[in-house]
C-alpha cells in the first residue's frame, strides 16, 4: 500500500450488525442498547458523505470549508453485504494520517444520533436499555479497539475475493444438507434480519441448484394459485345430490379424495339419470354377483343331466344280447333260450321269428331317431337360454332396478319336454 497526495484511496470495512452494543460516556455508567435489521437499513443512506476521522471525535464541523481541512476520509455509502449478513460501508481515505492506521491495522467504528427509542428489555438472554428505532450516521472513525471485534479494513480487491470465498461458504453448507433427513423443530415466529437472496441451495433428488429467493417466489406462487382455486370453486347446490361424470378421473378424485375411497353417503348418478347413494350401489353389485353364480351354477348343473340323458339314449338304443360268438340277439332272449329253439325250430317258425325280428328292429329305430330328435331340441332350446342368460348377464347393469329373471329348473325341462313330445 503506498501513500500518495494525489488522490484518495477507496477502501471497504465492517462496521455494524444487529444486536446489542454497550455504550458508556463520560463520568457515566455504560449502558447497552439494542439495534435490529430494519433499523441499521433504514439508517443505512444517512451514512453517504458524512466524513471519517482517525479516533473519535466529539462533534463535527458543520462548515464545510473548515470541515475539509479536518477530515480523513469521506464515506461513500453504507449497505448490508449477502455474503456474511453484516453492515459495510464503502469509504475513500483523503490523507496520509488515514492510510497510515490502515497500514498499522487500525478497524472501524461508526458514530449515530438515535433520534427515535423504545423501553429495553432482553435479546438472546441478554439485559438492554432501550431499543434504537431510528437514527442518523454522523461520522466513521479508524480506531484500534472497535466496538465490533469482527470489524476489518479492505481494499477493493480483497473485498472481492472475501465475498467471493463467502458465497462459495454458503453454497458448500447448503449442499452439505443434501441427503440429510429434515427434523422437526418448532420456534417463535420472527422476522428474518438476514436477506438470503444470494444463498443457492442444490435440491436433493434432482440435483438442481436454486437460489432461496427463487424457492420461496415458487412456493408463494403455488399458495396463491390454491387460494385462487379454493376461492372460485363453486359451492355444490343443496337442492341436487353431488354427482360423478362416468369415468371421469378428476370429478372421482375431487369428490373422494386421493386414494379414491368413496363415502357410501356420496350419491351416484345412473345411466337413467337417477341418483342411489355408494352403499345402495354395492348392494345392487353383490346381488348381481350373485345372481350371476347362481345362474352359471344352473347352466352347469342342465348341461350335465342333458349329458347323461344323452347318454342313456345311446345306451337303450344299444341294448342287444350277444351269444357266445358276439352276434346281436334279439330283446329278452338269452342263449340258452335261442339254441333250444334252433333243436325245435321250423321253417314256419323261423319265419315268425324274422318277421318279429324286423318289426322290432323297425320299433327301435323309429324310438331312437325320436329321441335323437328330442335330445336335439332340448340342445337347441339350452343354446338359445344360455344365449339369453348370457345378454341379460352382460347387460345386467344397465337393468339394476328389474326383477331377476326366473331360471329353469331340471323338473321345468323335463315338463316342457313331456308336454311337447308326450310321456
Amino acid at each position: 500500500m503506498s501513500v500518495t497526495n494525489s488522490k484518495g484511496q477507496r477502501f471497504f470495512g465492517m462496521h455494524f450488525y444487529p444486536g446489542v452494543a454497550e455504550y458508556q460516556e463520560p463520568d457515566k455508567e455504560p449502558y447497552r442498547v439494542f439495534l435490529n435489521e430494519e433499523t441499521i437499513r433504514r439508517m443505512d443512506p444517512t451514512f453517504e458523505g458524512r466524513p471519517v476521522y482517525v479516533m473519535h471525535v466529539d462533534g463535527v464541523e458543520q462548515s464545510l470549508d473548515k470541515l475539509r481541512g479536518e477530515v480523513d476520509g469521506w464515506v461513500v455509502r453504507s449497505f448490508y453485504n449477502a455474503a456474511d449478513g453484516k453492515h459495510w460501508c464503502e469509504f475513500i481515505v483523503v490523507s496520509e494520517k488515514g492510510l497510515r492506521a490502515i497500514k498499522q491495522g487500525m478497524r472501524l467504528s461508526n458514530a449515530y444520533m438515535p433520534t427515535k427509542s423504545t423501553a429495553g428489555g432482553l435479546w438472546n438472554g441478554v439485559s438492554y436499555a432501550k431499543e434504537i428505532v431510528d437514527g442518523e450516521y454522523e461520522h466513521l472513525a479508524i480506531v484500534p479497539n472497535p466496538r465490533y471485534e469482527e470489524s476489518v479494513v479492505m481494499t477493493p480487491e480483497k473485498f472481492k475475493e472475501y465475498n467471493e470465498s463467502q458465497s462459495i461458504e454458503l453454497k458448500r453448507l447448503a449442499n452439505d444438507r443434501k441427503g440429510v433427513s429434515m427434523k422437526l423443530n418448532i420456534w417463535k415466529k420472527a422476522k428474518l434480519e438476514n436477506d438470503l437472496s444470494d444463498v443457492c441451495v442444490q435440491l436433493p433428488k434432482s440435483g438442481r441448484e436454486v437460489s432461496i429467493t427463487k424457492l420461496v417466489a415458487e412456493a408463494d406462487a403455488r399458495a396463491m394459485k390454491n387460494d385462487d382455486t379454493t376461492s372460485s370453486s363453486p359451492s355444490p347446490s343443496p337442492s341436487s345430490p353431488p354427482h360423478l361424470d362416468p369415468g371421469g378421473v378428476a370429478s372421482i378424485k375431487k369428490a373422494f379424495g386421493n386414494e379414491g375411497l368413496a363415502d357410501p353417503a356420496h350419491k351416484v348418478k345412473l345411466h337413467d339419470g337417477s341418483y342411489c347413494n355408494v352403499a345402495e350401489l354395492v348392494d345392487k353389485h353383490k346381488a348381481m354377483s350373485e345372481e350371476m353364480e347362481k345362474m352359471k351354477k344352473d347352466a352347469s348343473e342342465s348341461e350335465s343331466e342333458i349329458d347323461m340323458e344323452e347318454e342313456s339314449v345311446d345306451v337303450e338304443g344299444d341294448n342287444k344280447s350277444k351269444n357266445a360268438e358276439g352276434k346281436d340277439m334279439p330283446h329278452g332272449d338269452s342263449e340258452s333260450d335261442v339254441e333250444g329253439g334252433e333243436s325245435k325250430k321250423n321253417e314256419d317258425e323261423e319265419d315268425d321269428k324274422d318277421a318279429k325280428k324286423k318289426a322290432l328292429a323297425i320299433a327301435e329305430h323309429e324310438d331312437k331317431e325320436i329321441k335323437e330328435a328330442k335330445k336335439s331340441n332340448e340342445l337347441e332350446d339350452k343354446r338359445k337360454r344360455d344365449k339369453e342368460k348370457a345378454d341379460r348377464l352382460r347387460n345386467a347393469h344397465l337393468r339394476a332396478d328389474e326383477p331377476v329373471a326366473r331360471v329353469d329348473l331340471p323338473e321345468d325341462m323335463v315338463a316342457r319336454g313331456k308336454a311337447r313330445y308326450g310321456s
